[in-house]
């Protein structure tokens, strides 16, 4: 399997895997819900080419520890990890960038540290309550079994985005991302899958404490978080929106030269 995140750190019990490319200022990569950091592994050699770009692996996800044990997993417990692994590892301001969930992730992490985020890029992500249209997921969430949702997150996707990435992707890309899914553990996925699916988040009243440049990305067809994102740039103090025409939830790997081109005018600006 292809990867970058070679490098282990110890934190709370568990080993969070992550790895690097490059030198100059740090810019940190944190993927979402039951992704991981080979989500940004087709762009780690451009986005490297002047600037340290750094990527890790949730707890439950990718290369990290599978605990399997439902208290060990929260956005809480992923921003702990994050604040104790960019201190250890970086000990200096970087860039950042949250995707889905890891963008939940990052927004409560950079309330949390504001003096350790240079910059903000929230991708495809929201601070408001969800509503995804599936009234019985929270039901689901809670009562299918460990091995049915493991099955489930093998199970390739059949809709317009998945057709399109599969067209974009290297076909070793895809492979590897299929063994990456394999590797999710389930109790993370159903516990963090709960907080980030079915509560209401805490942070949406003090967006305005953020007041490092944030870029809000969302593909056009990525509801809900496309109709939370011009409200998600508006709140902060210095927020810029761009909508990805014809993108969905993952616009990295559908339309990589207008997102890349996206993130370099973020980083450019900083």
């Amino acid at each position: 399997m292809t990867t970058w995140c070679g490098e282990r750190f110890a934190v709370d019990g568990i080993e969070l895997a992550w790895g690097e490319r490059g030198n100059g200022r740090p810019f940190v990569l944190v993927h979402g819900w039951t992704g991981s950091a080979h989500d940004f592994t087709l762009h780690r050699d451009a986005l490297s080419t002047d600037r340290r770009v750094l990527a890790i692996d949730h707890r439950g996800h990718g290369h990290s520890t599978n605990t399997d044990d439902p208290a060990t997993y929260s956005i809480a417990h992923l921003v702990a990890d994050l604040c104790a692994w960019a201190d250890a590892v970086i000990g200096e301001p970087f860039d950042l960038l949250g995707h889905s969930m890891g963008g939940r992730v990052a927004l409560e992490f950079t309330l949390a540290n504001p003096d350790a985020v240079r910059s903000l890029i929230a991708m495809d992500t929201t601070a408001l309550r969800m509503d995804i249209g599936v009234p019985t997921l929270e039901a689901w969430l809670t009562n299918v079994s460990d091995a049915d949702l493991h099955a489930y997150l093998q199970m390739p996707a059949t809709d317009a985005e998945a057709a399109a990435i599969a067209a974009a992707v290297p076909a070793s890309w895809a492979a590897d991302n299929a063994l990456n899914k394999q590797s999710v553990d389930p109790v993370a996925a159903r516990q963090l899958g709960l907080e980030i699916f079915t509560m209401e988040p805490q942070i949406a009243g003090r967006l305005d404490e953020i007041t490092c440049p944030v870029t809000v990305i969302a593909g056009e067809h990525d509801h809900p978080f496309v109709d939370h994102a011009p409200a998600l740039a508006a709140a902060v103090a210095d927020g810029r929106l761009v909508i990805i025409p014809g993108a969905w939830h993952s616009p990295q790997l559908t339309h990589p030269e207008l997102w890349l081109k996206t993130v370099r005018e973020h980083l450019d600006r900083v």
